[in-house]
């Protein structure tokens, strides 16, 4: 998006309709203000909106604009990426429903023996951190297993990208892939779910192994507890 006095900056979209849109932004911007945005990937649409208001989200701002009166071709061919954008959240929901299933949480490689093993997933919510291309984040693990994790973190990411996962409690890290990916409206922050991709059986026994040693200690906490 692009101000009027110049400025440039990229935007995640959280809602969009053909009224308006409501932004995650990295800068704030005061209400009143107006902007050209360019909506979409490739040459995208290019609308005037006004910013309604904006209100700070951790490091981050949320913006709710409004779009000037389009032309009949722009609204045109906004209905279209207003489709466009709920059927990518309907693929992304589903993906984000097979993710949770523990049946398709399953190791790259597995040990002998267990190769018709299904992955036990642990609720642990701890800290921990993850490489999103090449700098490191802070995020909170929600649950792990050897197939995968739930994550999450305040990074923006997208469904297939490329990730480096360090498992908590060990200094191991694996490659793993973004198969889901859902913003919290409460705080909008991204939950995302990854799959591991093993280097070798041994990482991935390394891993099966920590995730013991986890599930081990989130027992005996919850024992505790009671």
């Amino acid at each position: 998006m692009r101000l009027f006095d110049g400025s440039a900056f990229q935007a995640v979209t959280l809602d969009l309709s053909v009224k308006g849109a409501r932004l995650l932004s990295p800068v704030g911007v005061r209400a009143g203000s107006k902007m050209r945005l360019k909506i979409g990937t490739g040459l995208g649409i290019a609308v005037r909106a006004n910013v309604l208001g904006s209100r700070p989200i951790g490091d981050r701002y949320e913006l709710r604009v409004v779009f000037e009166p389009l032309t009949p071709s722009a609204e045109d061919a906004l209905h279209r990426e207003v489709r466009a954008a709920e059927r990518v959240a309907l693929e992304e929901r589903r993906k984000a429903a097979r993710f949770e299933t523990p049946a398709m949480e399953r190791p790259h490689f597995s040990a002998p023996g267990d190769e018709r093993r299904r992955s036990r997933r642990v609720r642990i919510e701890t800290s921990g951190r993850i490489r999103v291309g090449t700098a490191y984040v802070n995020a909170k693990v929600l649950d792990i297993s050897s197939g995968g994790a739930k994550i999450r973190l305040a990074q923006v990411v997208r469904v297939g990208e490329g990730v480096t996962f360090v498992v908590p409690g060990s200094e191991l890290e694996v490659r793993g892939t973004v198969r889901s990916v859902r913003v919290r409206a409460k705080d909008l922050h991204f939950e995302i779910g990854i799959t591991f991709e093993f280097a070798d059986t041994e990482q991935a026994r390394a891993v099966r192994a920590q995730i013991l040693e986890l599930r081990r200690q989130a027992e005996t906490a919850a024992i505790a507890i009671s």
